[in-house]
């Protein structure tokens, strides 16, 4: 009889500690989720954008309007499913952010979930599967991004359980989600090309090619009956978007400033991520969940899109939690030898997850004065006292107060930038103090060697808006992190005649 394979101890307790600690994290993340949620007051630049059009959808007007000849100038950037799932948020808790952030929230889970899933069935090893699960839930990137009102995480979500569930040999229904992850976020193309490398390497070409080709083909079909239903108004939108995003703004003093600070705060995940990809290329069997993996790295590396930033981290370390769990699993398999890399996998995993404890203040988080309840209450009661059309750098605030948006900065910027829309109207109206409210989450004095015409605060505001409001406006109050700002008074110095 086979005597079992006695334990080191050291190994045992390192795991457990990582083991507990991790769940730690996991009960964080659901914590978090909660408070996050229920905020009731936008956190994050994008959110107020997605609201503004399920409200639209909503009221019956049109997810992708075909004009930008005036207000409100509405830009719809995204693909339709995630519009269409925050509507039907809308519909069921009201005008908020809280079925948008509670839809993104479970997406989390559910990238969580499916990589255990996946290393639960490629390794049989339960402590490996729950160290992808626990992973993907302890990375502060992702606890971030998976309780915004934003696109991201939701078709992340989709693209990673497509990928499992293929991998899985469930291909039509992977096929299915993947369709709807690229219909969510259309980028998402690293789950299918990740699935067709696993697919080659366990069934050869052909079924490849077969499952590329439906693949493809659905795609296609969702896409066209997607534009149809919108009158052409979704393609009118994407290629306004697309030609005022791509390419000029992107440079890779941005993409180094995101990875050194992402490095800085948490370089044992990046690590372990790493080692696991590595780990999977002497291995057939994992060869497409590595292909997933420097798909996604790559789309963060060359995608290019002026405001794109953090959120294009989630994917690929989501992935790499699916990485770490193949490593661990595959470190185990090799014997005693190969135990002094277990305990350092585990006494690093450990010492990160303390480490990132200590200081959660990253990125946009509830823990930062940002997040402050009561002056975003007393924006929207100043924003509903306006005698007028008020200009908000979080847009979502002119919503709960129940106005209409005029603009949305940002996307204004950008689509001015891009020569797809006049922007002299509403400059002319800034110079004429015809906004009796604008509302920057800045103040433009603090900022030193601003050049004449330079857009601000990276591409979210226009010169042709901060200009005049210099000359035009006064601040009149701050309330952290908002600088108030109303038309000079007659006889101020450059007051409006």
């Amino acid at each position: 009889m086979k005597r079992a394979e006695k334990r080191d101890p050291l190994v045992t307790l390192l795991a457990a500690l990582a083991g507990v600690l991790l769940a730690l994290q996991a009960g964080y993340y659901l914590l978090y989720s909660y408070t996050m949620i229920t905020f009731p007051y936008q956190l994050d630049y994008g959110e107020g954008p997605i609201l503004q059009i399920a409200m639209r959808v909503a009221r019956g007007e049109a997810m992708y309007p075909m004009t930008l000849d005036g207000y409100p100038y509405v830009v719809a950037s995204y693909m339709p499913v995630y519009y269409a799932l925050s509507t039907l948020a809308v519909w069921a808790t009201g005008p908020g952010f809280l079925g948008g952030r509670l839809i993104a929230a479970l997406g989390g889970l559910v990238m969580a979930g499916a990589g255990a899933q996946y290393v639960w069935d490629k390794t049989r090893n339960r402590f490996a599967a729950f160290l992808a699960f626990g992973f993907v839930l302890a990375v502060p990137i992702i606890i971030v991004w998976s309780n915004l009102m934003r696109v991201d995480v939701p078709a992340h979500a989709l693209s990673i359980a497509g990928f499992v569930l293929v991998e899985r040999g469930w291909r039509v229904p992977g096929i299915g989600a993947m369709g709807l992850a690229v219909l969510t976020r259309r980028t998402n193309v690293g789950a299918i090309i990740g699935s067709l490398v696993g697919l080659v390497a366990k069934h050869g070409w052909p079924a490849a090619l077969m499952a590329g080709v439906a693949q493809a083909a659905l795609i296609a079909v969702l896409v066209v009956v997607a534009n149809l239903w919108s009158r052409g108004g979704m393609f009118q939108q994407l290629s306004w978007h697309t030609t005022s995003s791509l390419g000029e703004a992107w440079t890779w003093e941005q993409v180094w400033l995101i990875l050194s600070v992402a490095l800085r705060q948490w370089p044992v995940y990046f690590a372990l991520a790493l080692v696991g990809a590595v780990m999977c290329v002497a291995r057939p069997q994992h060869w497409g969940v590595l292909a997933y993996f420097l798909v996604t790295c790559g789309l963060f590396l060359t995608v290019g899109r002026i405001g794109s930033s953090f959120n294009y981290l989630v994917e690929p370390l989501a992935v790499g939690g699916m990485l770490v769990g193949v490593l661990w699993a595959e470190l185990a398999k090799l014997g005693p030898k190969w135990r002094p890399a277990l305990i350092l996998v585990a006494g690093a995993l450990a010492i990160q997850l303390v480490w990132t404890g200590r200081d959660m203040n990253y990125n946009i988080s509830l823990l930062r004065p940002e997040a402050n309840p009561s002056s975003s209450r007393a924006v929207v009661e100043l924003i509903e006292e306006a005698p007028g059309p008020v200009l908000c750098e979080d847009v979502g605030l002119i919503l709960l107060a129940g106005r209409e948006i005029p603009l949305e900065p940002f996307e204004f910027t950008q689509m001015a930038a891009g020569g797809v829309l006049d922007p002299e109207p509403v400059y002319r109206d800034v110079e004429e103090g015809r906004f009796p409210l604008i509302v920057l989450r800045f103040n433009p004095e603090d900022i030193p060697g601003h050049e004449p015409g330079e857009d601000w605060v990276c591409g979210r505001w226009p010169d042709g808006i901060i200009a005049p409001l210099m000359e035009r406006y006064r601040l009149a109050d701050s309330m952290q992190p908002y600088f108030l700002y109303v038309p000079k008074r007659p006889g101020e110095a450059g007051a409006t005649k």
